[in-house]
């Protein structure tokens, strides 16, 4: 499922020979709004960086045909500043120095935290989204008493600020671009996130249940969504 196209909208590699690490690993990116290309072997890693021309790179290190090391040279021959995350079982001081050095941005030992993961995965979304057009992240617009900046993936309210994923980011414009109009699952499906390789009205349910817990004075009587119905209507 990839998201309509925004200037917030971004891809990652995500390369494990694991197969069951791989899906919970691409589940957990998805969710949060990436775009998600897999390999499971080194030199397929490496042919997708060539084609797909991701934004960020999660290596295994212990794969069939090379080592997640070996991929991350090859990648910051190509690129210098793209982050790449190892993720790995590998836990030895030696391990982690010779990741830091092949140009790792960050060294991730297994079994990882999904919420640590998710909160470095925004972190590293945050700077990208910087880096490719800085003149971006002024950019606002204002959603019922929040101010809501997509760039840098973060809403404010009486300044407390709010953390909101790429998705988040694509709903919220979209409701702003569309106030007092009812929206139904149809129209929401391609932000949200597919559950078995399909977008269906209780996907789109629960992606704006997770956005209203967010930016809800109270999730359980929503002011700034509502559903009419027919759909949910912003305003």
């Amino acid at each position: 499922m990839t998201l309509l196209c925004h200037h917030w909208s971004m891809k990652v590699l995500a390369v494990e020979n694991n197969a069951e690490l791989l899906k919970l690993l691409s589940h957990l990116l998805e969710k949060e709004g990436f775009e998600v290309h897999t390999a499971t072997g080194g030199a397929e890693a490496l042919q997708k960086f060539d084609s797909v021309k991701p934004d960020i790179a999660c290596l295994d290190v212990l794969l069939d045909d090379m080592s997640g090391y070996d991929i991350c040279r090859q990648i910051r021959k190509a690129d210098a500043d793209m982050p790449v995350l190892l993720i790995t079982s590998k836990s030895r001081a030696a391990d982690i120095s010779e990741g830091m050095a092949a140009g790792a941005t960050e060294y991730i030992v297994k079994p990882f935290d999904l919420m640590g993961i998710t909160a470095l995965m925004h972190k590293i979304a945050q700077g990208c989204l910087a880096r490719r057009n800085s003149a971006a992240l002024a950019e606002y617009f204002d959603f019922g008493d929040l101010r809501v900046y997509p760039a840098r993936l973060l809403a404010q309210r009486g300044g407390k600020e709010i953390l909101i994923s790429l998705r988040d980011a694509g709903l919220l414009k979209m409701f702003s671009a569309n106030p007092a109009k009812t929206l139904d699952a149809g129209s929401l499906a391609p932000y949200c996130w597919q559950s078995q390789g399909k977008v269906d009205a209780k996907a789109v349910e629960w992606q704006i249940g997770q956005l209203r817990k967010k930016i809800e004075h109270d999730a359980a009587a929503p002011a700034l969504i509502r559903n009419d119905g027919a759909g949910y209507v912003f305003g």
